[in-house]
């Protein structure tokens, strides 16, 4: 929750998407230090949407892709489409859009994270 909340801080300094990279890497490292805890991230994960940048959960969606959250995101973009919550069908939509293989953003935004460390 840290992260993602300083992530959401420094993209209202600096309104650059690829600036939550740090704050994102060093949340993959840690729910990748811990897999025990999954069920704990996967919860937080779930939340997130009420207080950290789109960019943010989009880089870890798409570094995780658990199954899970992908589910749980599709449920939600479902009811948010029932209640013509546009907002919230935007936010879900760019998350389910991070579960993807070919998602253009970790090859133009996030190339530095995505793109390098594939060549590494």
């Amino acid at each position: 929750m840290d992260l993602a909340k300083r992530a959401e801080h420094k993209l209202g300094e600096v309104f650059d998407a690829p600036e939550v990279l740090p704050f994102a890497s060093k949340a993959i490292d840690l729910v990748g230090s811990f897999p025990a805890l999954r069920n704990a991230f996967e919860d937080k994960f779930r939340t997130m949407r009420g207080y950290a940048p789109k960019e943010f959960v989009q880089v870890c969606m798409h570094a995780l892709r658990w199954p899970e959250l992908r589910s749980f995101f599709e449920d939600q973009s479902r009811l948010a489409i029932a209640r013509n919550d546009w907002s919230a069908i935007a936010d879900y939509g760019k998350y389910l859009d991070a579960f993807e293989d070919d998602w253009e953003d970790a090859r133009t935004f996030y190339a530095r994270y995505f793109v390098d460390a594939a060549n590494d």
